[in-house]
């Protein structure tokens, strides 16, 4: 069910993949980022907020590529008998690539008296001082640990060509630390350092764009009201569900769906199941929910979580799938 896409031959392979693929021939469904407008939106969602909620999303949105398996992953999910993905080639080096999703960036100064953590800067007698701390979100089973978080790189902006060395205006962000696993949620944060200001701001200013988005679309009766207004059905539909993602490894598409039910395990997680499109390469995808609809029986708002795409729903073969921590 868990959607990386694996490669032991490189960029080339990966389109291999692509044009091969069985779960979505052609990927129909997928949308090009630099094609995204509002008339993709189905006429309910059609909002300036929405769409610009969307390309913040997008703009925030890396792809991971791993090159290597730790040998820490275990053989099964924890308490489950079901088998854990690339517990089979642990030790190797194989490409794996899925999705992420950079949440937040802390910038620091000279006057702050801080000093840079990275590998240069702690083998430096001269540690940079102006830097910033890069948080990407992506999914366990994408990286596991620190082993293979040292061998992740995230590309940015891969929004069009054909492989992120073709494609201009890409950031290399190489080399990942400080990785938290919580394999329950199948989530994981990792952190990358960068002398960058420039691109550090840029990102902070994308976020805190997001933030305040998502305030709007989930706490703003304005839109609340303007939704209703223009269709009152639509309180009783299924909530539209959004993601960003690099279908195996390719560039950047977004992909639009809706929620199809929600199941509460306990009274921290929950598992959606969504018609969304994905591929293998959206695996730790951010997951977007516009609503907080009560059909679904969900207490708290889901559009900004730290839910990240899991993969295909073995007891819902046609549909997919991402655990959340109640949403918030």
């Amino acid at each position: 069910p868990w959607e990386c896409e694996y490669s032991y031959g490189g960029e080339a392979d990966l389109h291999r993949h692509y044009e091969r693929c069985q779960k979505n021939p052609g990927h129909k469904n997928f949308i090009p980022v630099d094609k995204f407008s509002i008339e993709y939106l189905p006429e309910d969602y059609r909002d300036k907020e929405v769409v610009d909620y969307i390309r913040a999303v997008s703009d925030l949105t890396v792809r991971v590529s791993v090159g290597y398996v730790s040998e820490k992953r275990p053989e099964t999910v924890p308490n489950t008998n079901k088998p854990y993905p690339c517990y089979s080639v642990r030790g190797q080096c194989r490409l794996t690539v899925g999705t992420g999703f950079v949440r937040s960036v802390d910038v620091f100064t000279s006057d702050l008296g801080h000093h840079c953590g990275c590998k240069d800067c702690l083998n430096s007698s001269t540690p940079e001082m102006n830097f910033a701390i890069v948080e990407v979100i992506t999914a366990t089973h994408v990286v596991f640990d620190g082993l293979e978080g040292e061998h992740t790189t995230c590309h940015l902006f891969f929004d069009r060509g054909g492989t992120p060395d073709t494609c201009s205006g890409v950031v290399t962000l190489p080399g990942m630390s400080n990785v938290f696993n919580n394999v329950p949620e199948d989530c994981c944060f990792m952190y990358h350092y960068t002398h960058d200001l420039d691109l550090a701001r840029k990102l902070l200013q994308t976020t805190q764009q997001m933030y305040r988005l998502s305030y709007i679309l989930t706490n703003d009766n304005k839109f609340y009201f303007r939704i209703v207004k223009q269709n009152r059905d639509v309180l009783d539909k299924q909530p539209l569900l959004f993601l960003v993602s690099h279908p195996h490894g390719c560039s950047k598409q977004i992909s639009l769906g809706y929620v199809t039910s929600a199941h509460k395990f306990n009274d921290a997680i929950v598992n959606l199941f969504y018609n969304t499109a994905t591929c293998p390469g959206s695996s730790g995808a951010h997951v977007l929910v516009t609503e907080n609809f009560t059909s679904l029986g969900l207490e708290k708002v889901l559009l900004f979580s730290c839910a990240v795409h899991c993969g295909v729903s073995e007891e819902q073969h046609e549909f997919n799938f991402c655990e959340s921590d109640k949403g918030q």
